[in-house]
């Protein structure tokens, strides 16, 4: 082994270096000989050298970082993971001969390769020269078998077999859009293990960290859109389809360009796009192209490969959700040529979303201060946990064993534009379910400030509600929420109801109020409870795309024993 120094030289005891102590793997005598041959330098230069003696040492062999990489036949990669095929698919394997001496590819086989064609350098018998690289290129189309299962395998004299592994589900796309006349229903459905005590206390475990997703919708087609559609849904019902989400749709406003790897999109961040989601751009039931998506600015998408077509101004641009048929949709033949249906899909993937809760807060939880959309009439219920004992032939005996009322009421949303829908959403997975709690006020005119109250009073005079008499103060007649026609919202809770007279009740809060109250100052005063939604499943409906309305609906059911807690 030789140890390179420059031309200079020193004398004397110390001239050995301290870095010749550290251990280095020797470089075999026939590797030396063929990078020679190969124009790789490893012997003396014109540079003086100090020849160490070479020390042996008898013991097993130890293996080195050289035997990690040579004498090997090296395949990269070894499996190929294509994931939900959507358009035609390039992939390239290596092969490399890390032999110092010629080795022999004898045959190249690929199996269940379906809609897969492979390219390579030269028909076996293909000589591989010591250290050579070759590449052979797979081209995976969209045409074949649903399910990609293939292997491919490389078989070198004296070496054995080299397999490489395909995989991959190949995808439909669901080409026509609904019909707009009636809306698209959007289902998110949790799953909360909520335990009960008959206290009003509860133990809520979410069990799903994202909603099952499903989309309804009808569809009227005809001519040759009925034509296509029929003979899809005959091949590919069983199927994963990439589904547009259609609320979420955008249109170009310029050419597009064959080969680009962005697209322009508004408010790209408050649609269902997602880093490695899919993405169409469609014209017509038959012209289409699904690209991939790698990153989402806040006015684009840029894509994982180039486009394959050029589009023009008014194509739609579409995020897209992999899904399956929920159920066999029934197909309503009106004519001959005109066919209408309904179906239903439901999400494959993990749909996930940013999730926020409202800002206002009360007592460390976040309050509900969306006012319901008054167009859909709200309700309100307060039952009982009752035990009915019924012999059929004596009195009849009820219990009610928690001695509390269980308010229950609705409260339903129009959304007007894609920030309005976007924040909704967010509220939902907020909400996950029936997991998180948060403040819903009534929004009913529930009280009526009779008397004007000075800033530093803690208490109100209200007209006759029956507050002291009924409510005493108890779980879902506890909280306020004080709403002036100036915008501003005050919190409190009630420590105490007092009858004045037959007109009046005096309410005792639990701190000043910090402002002056005037009665023709205030706009509402409504009770709050502590709730959680009262199912684990949501519906959207999307009467137009998200630059119009959507509506939800939903129902809260109260937590009285919560609502003493800090």
């Amino acid at each position: 082994m030789a140890i390179i120094f420059s031309t200079q030289s020193s004398t004397g005891p110390n001239w050995r270096s301290g870095n010749l102590a550290t251990p280095r793997t020797r470089i075999p005598l026939q590797f030396r000989a063929a990078a020679a041959r190969l124009g790789f330098y490893t012997g003396a230069s014109r540079e003086s050298a100090i020849e160490v003696p070479e020390q042996r040492s008898s013991g097993p062999q130890q293996r080195t970082s050289f035997d990690d990489w040579y004498y090997r036949i090296h395949v990269l990669p070894l499996r190929i993971d294509l994931g939900n095929l959507v358009t035609n698919q390039v992939r390239y394997v290596q092969i490399w001969n890390a032999f110092l001496q010629q080795q022999t590819l004898s045959s190249v086989s690929l199996e269940n390769g379906d809609g897969v064609e492979l390219v390579g350098p030269g028909a076996p018998p293909l000589a591989f020269a010591p250290l050579q690289l070759r590449r052979w290129q797979l081209s995976i189309t969209t045409e074949g078998p649903p399910v990609i299962a293939a292997t491919l395998s490389y078989d070198f004299v004296a070496l054995g077999q080299r397999t490489v592994t395909i995989t991959g589900n190949r995808m439909s796309a669901w080409m026509l859009p609904p019909d707009w006349s009636r809306p698209v229903a959007e289902t998110l459905a949790w799953l909360t293990d909520v335990q009960q005590s008959t206290d009003g206390s509860e133990a809520r475990f979410p069990l799903r960290a994202s909603p099952r997703r499903s989309w309804e919708f009808s569809v009227l087609a005809d001519r040759r859109e009925r034509q296509v559609l029929e003979h899809a849904l005959f091949d590919w019902s069983a199927r994963t389809w990439a589904l547009p989400v259609w609320n979420d749709v955008s249109w170009l406003r310029a050419n597009l360009a064959l080969g680009v790897q962005s697209i322009p999109v508004q408010a790209a961040s408050q649609r269902d796009y997602r880093p490695g989601g899919l993405a169409m751009l469609w014209k017509d039931v038959t012209t289409y192209e699904l690209v991939e998506v790698s990153e989402i600015t806040a006015d684009g998408l840029q894509l994982a490969r180039p486009t394959a077509n050029a589009w023009a101004p008014g194509t739609r641009v579409l995020p897209c959700r992999t899904a399956r048929m929920a159920e066999t949709p029934s197909l309503e033949r009106v004519t001959d040529q005109v066919m209408r249906s309904t179906v239903r899909l439901a999400a494959v993937e993990t749909c996930d979303w940013p999730a926020a809760p409202p800002a206002a807060t009360y007592r460390g939880r976040p309050v509900l201060e969306q006012r319901p959309d008054l167009d859909q009439a709200q309700t309100a219920e307060f039952g009982r946990q009752l035990v009915v004992i019924d012999g059929d032939i004596g009195p009849v005996s009820v219990d009610d064993i928690s001695g509390k009322a269980w308010p229950l009421q609705s409260h339903a949303w129009q959304t007007w534009g894609r920030a309005e829908q976007a924040n909704l959403r967010s509220l939902l997975y907020w909400l996950q379910g029936r997991a998180a709690a948060l403040w819903v006020p009534s929004w009913a005119d529930d009280l009526e400030l009779v008397e004007p109250s000075l800033t530093t009073s803690s208490g109100i005079v209200v007209a006759w509600a029956g507050v002291a008499r009924f409510g005493r103060a108890q779980a879902g007649r506890r909280h306020l929420r004080i709403e002036l026609f100036s915008g501003q919202v005050l919190y409190r809770q009630l420590i105490e109801a007092t009858e004045l007279d037959s007109q009046r009740e005096f309410l005792q809060l639990d701190m000043p109020h910090g402002i002056a109250l005037q009665p023709s100052a205030i706009r509402l005063i409504s009770w709050m409870v502590l709730a959680r939604l009262s199912s684990d499943t949501v519906e959207l409906s999307h009467e137009t795309d998200g630059e119009g309305v959507a509506r939800c609906r939903v129902s809260f059911a109260g937590i009285g024993a919560e609502e003493s807690e800090p």
